[in-house]
């Protein structure tokens, strides 16, 4: 559906109403806009224009003597045309980053720690996904004799370690060996997303290695062909912050964003929605999910080597400050691509 056009009252007088009903969650009235926005003409004039919003499908009103809110095709023309994003204050960028840099220490905990992170920032649900394995770059192959017969596979990705694996072998293999295979495999797959390490690729390099055939072949079947498909791993935190925004303090409201928070391949669905955009805003009806069609979703992708390799973004009402809202998780975003990049 084509946006409307608005003139500058029109548009002023929208954007006040956004702000005022973010900040109140009450229908807003002519009258207290007037007092409340400044915005140069009277209550009689503001109401006439909340009228023509109304018309235009940008503003509702729930009850006849009430005030009006936005709708979700409001809250979009807002977005699109209105928004401004602030400026995280210094203290907060600052406190991201120590946490980001405290969990670094253990790749496996960032994602983990940037979703409790953003729920410390918003009173909304927070999600976050591992780094995708079918986006990650391969780097290294390291085989560590474990005994005689039986060495542990290590894959290195651009993202850190993604997966070991013991591998038992029919006979003893000498160090010396173990290393020319992990250097040869590496040097053949360096740099090639996972999600493009095809049987063809793989049986190339078990060809190029024959005089380790057997110890390749046991990585390309039990290690290497399994990563792609690999399960992806959500972190969800602050769902409780759904129950205390007014929207959803009617259990019977809250009950199905509780339960669709709590599947992983719905939260997943959505954060893939965000994979090439730098900041993706789904408001109300406009994502898949049924349950979560009195929410927003604010998602942006973070990077690893350049590509896009995991997703973060918050949960809420449609009714948010999307100005600060967009700019944490952007910062966020960028952040984490920061940290991972400086820890390679």
């Amino acid at each position: 559906m084509a946006m409307p056009r608005l003139d500058a009252r029109k548009r002023d007088i929208l954007q006040a109403v956004i702000q005022t009903y973010v900040e109140t969650a009450e229908p807003v009235g002519s009258e207290a806009l007037a007092h409340r926005a400044r915005l140069g003409v009277s209550a009689a004039t503001i109401r006439n224009e909340m009228a023509a919003l109304e018309e235009m499908g940008l503003l509702a009103q729930p009850h006849t003597s009430a005030g009006r809110i936005p709708t979700e095709r409001g809250y979009r023309v807002y977005v699109d045309s209105m928004l401004e994003e602030e400026r995280l204050p210094a203290p907060q960028r600052h406190w991201v980053r120590r946490r980001l840099a405290a969990a670094l220490a253990e790749r496996e905990r960032v994602p983990q720690e940037v979703a409790r992170t953003l729920a410390a920032l918003v009173p909304y649900a927070s999600v976050v996904s591992h780094p995708h394995p079918r986006r990650l770059a391969f780097r290294h192959l390291h085989f560590v004799p474990l005994e005689a017969t039986r060495v542990l596979a290590v894959i290195v990705t651009d993202a850190g370690v993604l997966q070991a694996r013991a591998l038992d072998l029919q006979e003893p293999m000498d160090p010396d060996g173990l290393e020319r295979a992990s250097r040869t495999v590496s040097q053949r797959l360096q740099g090639y997303p996972l999600g493009e390490i095809t049987d063809a690729l793989l049986q190339q390099v078990v060809d190029e290695v024959a005089w380790q055939h057997r110890v390749v072949r046991l990585l390309a079947e039990r290690v290497l062909r399994r990563l792609p498909s690999a399960a992806r791993r959500i972190h969800i935190e602050g769902t409780a912050n759904i129950l205390a925004q007014p929207e959803f303090r009617d259990a019977r409201r809250a009950r199905p964003v509780l339960r669709a928070l709590e599947q992983e391949e719905v939260v997943a669905g959505l954060l893939e929605d965000a994979a090439e955009r730098p900041v993706w805003i789904a408001i109300g009806s406009e994502h898949r999910v049924e349950a979560l069609r009195g929410c927003s979703v604010v998602v942006a992708a973070y990077r690893v080597g350049g590509r896009p390799a995991g997703a973060l973004g918050i949960v809420g009402p449609t009714r948010m400050p999307y100005g600060r809202v967009v700019a944490l998780v952007r910062y966020l975003a960028d952040s984490v691509s920061d940290a991972l990049a400086e820890a390679r």
